[in-house]
C-alpha cells in the first residue's frame, strides 16, 4: 500500500484522490507504552509512515521510541536538478519503494511506485531537495538496525525518463501554467523527448544552483540530530568533494561499518577539492579498526599504505608507488591470517627498473606480468600482478594448481 499520502509535503495536484483523515487522537493512545510497542511491532515500515500521519501522539511516540523496521537497502541518485531514491525491505530485497523528485521551477514534481501502483503529485515552492528530506528524515532518524547498504551516487547532468514522472501531473501543469508564469505549449506533451526538453528548459536556469551541496549538508545534519549514529554495513558513497565523505563518515556507527566503497563522481571540470583524498584524520577514527572492505576509486590517497593493510579487502590509488610499498604489502599478504587481496593503482612506480632484480623471474602473458611465492605446506599461492594498461599491482591468492606448468614459481 502506498506511503505517499502519509509523507509530509503538501499536496497541490494530484492523479488519484487520496482519502483524508481527522487529526484525532482516540482511545489507542491511552494504552500503556508496552502494549502500544507490541501493536507497532507487527506493523510494517509503510503502516508505520502512514500511523505518523494519524495525529501527533502516534507520531511522537513513533519518534521517540525508535521502532524497528525491515529496511535493508537505501539507495540514493543526486542529480543537477533530481533526487532518486528506492528502499528495500527484507533481505531478499523482494519489497522495495521507489521515489523520483524533480525540480520543476521553484516547486517539484514528486512520484512513488511500490509494485504495479504508482501516486505523483506535485509540491509548490518547495525543491527536490528540501521535499527529498521532508520524507526521508523520518527514515534517517528512527533507522536503529543496521542497514545492509547505504549507496548515494552522484550524476552531472539530469536524464528524465518516464518512470520518473507522471504525465498527467505535467500536462496538468502545462494548462496552468500562467499561474506560474512559465512559456510553455498548451498543445499536451505526449513522448519522451518532448517532456525531457520541456522539463530541461523549466530548469535551465536553476542549473548553477545543483542540488548536491544542499543534499549533502541536509544529509549530515538529519545524521547529526540522531541520538546515536547511524548503523550502516556498507557505505557506498560517489562525491566530487573529498569533504562529503568525511563528513558523513563522521556520522556512522564505526563497530557495525564493514565496508566503505568511495568513488569520485564525473565532474564537467575538475575541482581542485577533488584530486586527493586526504584521510589523514579518518585514519586515526575507530573506523579503519574494523571494515572489512576499503575501495577507493579515483579519488588518490596521501596517507602511507602501511595504514590500509589491516584491512582485508583492499583497493585504492596513489600518486606513486614504490619497490618498498611492493615489498611491504607482499610480506604482509603472506604474514597476515586476514589479509586477502589488495589492489594498488598508480600514476608512477619509483625505480621501476629494479622490479624484476627484487621480485625475480616475471611470467608475462598478453597483457599482465605475474609472479607467484607459494605457501610452504600449503596448497595457496600469492599472485602478485603488474597490470600494463590499468597501472596497476594486485595481489591475490590462487590455489597452486590453477598455475601454469610453465610459469616460475617461488
Amino acid at each position: 500500500m502506498l506511503c505517499l499520502k502519509w509523507f509530509n509535503t503538501s499536496l497541490i495536484v494530484k492523479t488519484k484522490k487520496l482519502l483524508g483523515y481527522e487529526q484525532l487522537e482516540g482511545p489507542i493512545m491511552n494504552m500503556p507504552d508496552l502494549v502500544m510497542r507490541k501493536i507497532m511491532e507487527n506493523v510494517d515500515f509503510i503502516t508505520m509512515l502512514k500511523l505518523r500521519k494519524v495525529c501527533h501522539a502516534f507520531r511522537n511516540f513513533i519518534d521517540e521510541t525508535k521502532l524497528d523496521n525491515d529496511l535493508v537497502q537505501v539507495n540514493i541518485n543526486v542529480r543537477p536538478s533530481a533526487i532518486y531514491a528506492t528502499i528495500y525491505f527484507n533481505s531478499q530485497y523482494e519489497q522495495s519503494v521507489n521515489f523520483y523528485y524533480i525540480r520543476y521551477g521553484n516547486n517539484c514534481l514528486l512520484k512513488v511506485t511500490e509494485g504495479g501502483n504508482e501516486e505523483a503529485k506535485f509540491i509548490k515552492n518547495l525543491d527536490p531537495a528540501d521535499a527529498f528530506f521532508n520524507d526521508f528524515g523520518v527514515i534517517l532518524r528512527n533507522q536503529s538496525k543496521p542497514l545492509e547498504n547505504m549507496k548515494i551516487e552522484k550524476w552531472s547532468y539530469d536524464w528524465y525518463t518516464g518512470e520518473h514522472y507522471d504525465l498527467d501531473v505535467i500536462n496538468s501543469l502545462q494548462a496552468s501554467s500562467s499561474i506560474y508564469g512559465w512559456c510553455t505549449s498548451s498543445r499536451p506533451l505526449e513522448d519522451f523527448y518532448e517532456i525531457h526538453d520541456h522539463l530541461s528548459k523549466i530548469n535551465d536556469k536553476y542549473a548553477m544552483q545543483p542540488i548536491a551541496d544542499k543534499f549533502h549538508d541536509c544529509f549530515d545534519c538529519i545524521l547529526k540530530s540522531r541520538e546515536s549514529l547511524i548503523p550502516i554495513q556498507t557505505l557506498e558513497i560517489e562525491v566530487s568533494r573529498p569533504s562529503y565523505f568525511l563528513n558523513m563518515v563522521r556520522l556512522i556507527d564505526v563497530k557495525q561499518l564493514e565496508g566503505i566503497v568511495i568513488s569520485k563522481a564525473y565532474e564537467k571540470k575538475n575541482e581542485e577539492d577533488g584530486k586527493q583524498l586526504d584521510l589523514n584524520e579518518i585514519v586515526e577514527l575507530d573506523v579503519f579498526k574494523y571494515i572489512q572492505k576499503l575501495n577507493i576509486s579515483d579519488f588518490k590517497v596521501s596517507v602511507p599504505l602501511e595504514t590500509f593493510l589491516h584491512i582485508p579487502n583492499l583497493r585504492v590509488s596513489v600518486s606513486t608507488i614504490t619497490i618498498e610499498d611492493i615489498l611491504l604489502i607482499k610480506k604482509n599478504m603472506i604474514t597476515s591470517p586476514t589479509a586477502r587481496s589488495r589492489r594498488v593503482y598508480y600514476d608512477h612506480i619509483k625505480d621501476e627498473d629494479t622490479i624484476t632484480n627484487t621480485l625475480g623471474h616475471a611470467n608475462p602473458d598478453n597483457i599482465k606480468l605475474h609472479w607467484y611465492f607459494k605457501l610452504p605446506e600449503s596448497d595457496q599461492t600469492l599472485q602478485i600482478s603488474k597490470e600494463n594498461y590499468d597501472s596497476c599491482f594486485s595481489f591475490t591468492w590462487t590455489k597452486t594448481v590453477w598455475i601454469p606448468k610453465y610459469a616460475v614459481v617461488y
